[in-house]
């Protein structure tokens, strides 16, 4: 079973008009799988030998199955698919690529659930797990009427498959496979006096903005909801991991032109000097909201100063202080209507304590040093930690 991207592109012009929710992790260490779903899903279901479990939505009529097979029944992960999707009687087809060099599938089907008279139809995504040699199926899907309005969610849902600790910092299977890494354009950037050449995925942008439109339409649901700053840590949660390895070249290429020793030399004290070079970097980007409805700027737009507000500089700083080592938090806050970055390094000023890590703050909308927050902005229970993977 086969089926074009074509069809998967015109699938997700959808819009999604419907409720959704954000992600406790569930997962297995036995088998070596993660699910960053979004929040209200619910385990309704699950067999004694930890193969087959079944999740529901307290507020959106969504349903995810996940289905392993141990190492050896199969000898591809599309063949497990393909045998689940026998043995719901579904019509659908199936896709196999490579995501981070490794061979996975994905599946547009539909069904009808025994004994009830509402068609089904949904996506689902198969890989071989790295830890356990098994075939992992996902499926996410909803009745035929509705299941338009919710695709957002749907493939969301599916694209927060982790099957490897690198995952986290790479994107998802379902972004990988609407934007392929494809080929490298050149930028240049001037950092600190300095042009500095480099390169980015030339899908890096695209790539970016279809999951920030996507997940906005995921965020919005929880304005009135009780789990509306888990909603909101997610956004950026999963923003963060779809830029990271896509700005390894970047941040690699920034850290040779600005720094005179190579990175696992450096101390702490050198780590801080780099910080001060590209907070000034960023605090001189043109301020300039995206007047999409996600009002967030893709990354690799704002390093090359395309337009930037408080939360895409920050998170920009983020994924590179955190490609030089250094540990890293996002603060959001409601309130202020502001994001500012916290970094686990000495220096003096505002700061605040996640976990027992106290993180130097910094603001990259004003020409201050590390440390000098606006004192309108600095009650600390205010804000919202945003832990990046």
């Amino acid at each position: 079973m086969r089926f074009s991207k074509k069809i998967f592109a015109a699938l997700l012009s959808f819009a999604i008009f419907c409720g959704v929710s954000r992600a406790e992790l569930f997962s297995s260490s036995l088998y070596g799988w993660t699910l960053d779903l979004p929040e209200g899903f619910f385990l309704s279901d699950a067999t004694d030998d930890g193969l087959s479990y079944f999740f529901e939505h307290d507020f959106m009529k969504v349903r995810l199955a996940i289905k392993i097979f141990p190492s050896g029944k199969f000898q591809r992960n599309d063949l497990a698919m393909e045998d689940t999707l026998n043995k719901l009687n579904a019509d659908g087809e199936i896709d196999g690529f490579l995501w981070h060099e490794r061979q996975v599938s994905v599946a547009n089907y539909s069904f009808q659930i025994p004994g009830n008279k509402t068609a089904q139809s949904g996506w689902g995504i198969s890989a071989s797990l790295p830890k356990s040699g098994a075939d992992i199926v996902v499926l996410c899907y909803a009745d035929n009427e509705n299941s338009n309005d919710v695709l957002q969610f749907i493939i969301s849902a599916l694209d927060s498959l982790v099957i490897e600790e690198d995952d986290w910092r790479k994107p998802g299977l379902i972004t990988s496979y609407a934007f392929p890494a494809g080929q490298k354009k050149d930028i240049a950037l001037q950092i600190d006096g300095k042009k500095i050449f480099t390169k980015i995925p030339d899908t890096a942008s695209d790539s970016a903005s279809f999951l920030i439109a996507r997940e906005f339409s995921v965020l919005t649901l929880y304005a009135s909801r009780k789990n509306w700053k888990e909603a909101w840590q997610r956004y950026y949660r999963l923003i963060f991991r779809e830029a990271y390895s896509r700005l390894d070249d970047a941040a690699k290429d920034i850290h040779n032109a600005l720094s005179e020793r190579p990175l696992k030399t450096q101390n702490t004290q050198q780590k801080f000097e780099m910080l001060k070079k590209l907070l000034a970097w960023v605090q001189d980007f043109q301020y300039n909201r995206n007047q999409n409805s996600s009002d967030f700027n893709d990354l690799a737009s704002v390093m090359q100063d395309k337009g930037s507000d408080c939360d895409s500089r920050s998170l920009l700083l983020c994924v590179l202080m955190e490609h030089y080592g250094v540990k890293t938090e996002l603060f959001v806050s409601m309130e202020y209507s502001h994001a500012i970055c916290g970094f686990d390094l000495a220096g003096a000023g505002a700061r605040i304590n996640v976990d027992g890590t106290n993180y130097l703050l910094c603001e990259t909308t004003a020409h201050v040093e590390p440390g000098l927050v606006a004192q309108e902005h600095s009650e600390t229970s205010k804000w919202i930690s945003v832990d990046l993977p």
